[in-house]
């Protein structure tokens, strides 16, 4: 039974299997698998049928890896780097406020970015003997670079 959603295309469940391995010609390993394989296909037992194949990619990867007759498997090598974290100095930061006060719904009222916080604290000063609001979000950004540890 198919869903159709709501953008038109139909949601099915899909299973997918990856490609069944090939015997490498002239191994009998190879062979007896590709036999079991073969005979669980035939009876229908979809899980004697993925056992042979994850046999067979097993007895590849040990019996045949180097003669060019499996796709040798891929590893990935991570190393650790110490990093440190430092406040990029090209960059200047940005700080800025934003009145989060009312009665229903936030004021809004917005500082502007400033590369000195203490602008922005002035803002919010004037701001609030203004308005009385007393609440406010603050919001501080800055560039980081990460220099590898000696």
């Amino acid at each position: 039974m198919t869903k159709e959603h709501r953008s038109g295309f139909d949601l099915v469940p899909t299973t997918t299997y990856p490609a069944a391995p090939e015997p490498v010609p002239g191994c009998a390993t190879c062979d007896e698998l590709v036999i079991f394989r073969a005979i669980a296909r035939a009876e229908c037992d979809r899980t004697r049928e993925t056992d042979a194949n994850v046999l067979l990619r097993r007895h590849q990867r040990q019996a045949h890896l180097g003669d060019g007759a499996s796709t040798p498997t891929r590893r990935r090598v991570f190393r650790y780097v110490p990093y440190s974290i430092v406040q990029d100095g090209s960059a200047e930061p940005e700080y800025e406020a934003r009145c989060v006060s009312g009665d229903e719904d936030d004021c809004g009222a917005v500082s502007g970015r400033h590369p000195d916080p203490a602008k922005v604290e002035e803002w919010q000063r004037r701001h609030t003997q203004e308005t009385r609001h007393t609440r406010y979000r603050r919001c501080f950004a800055d560039y980081s670079v990460l220099e590898p540890q000696a």
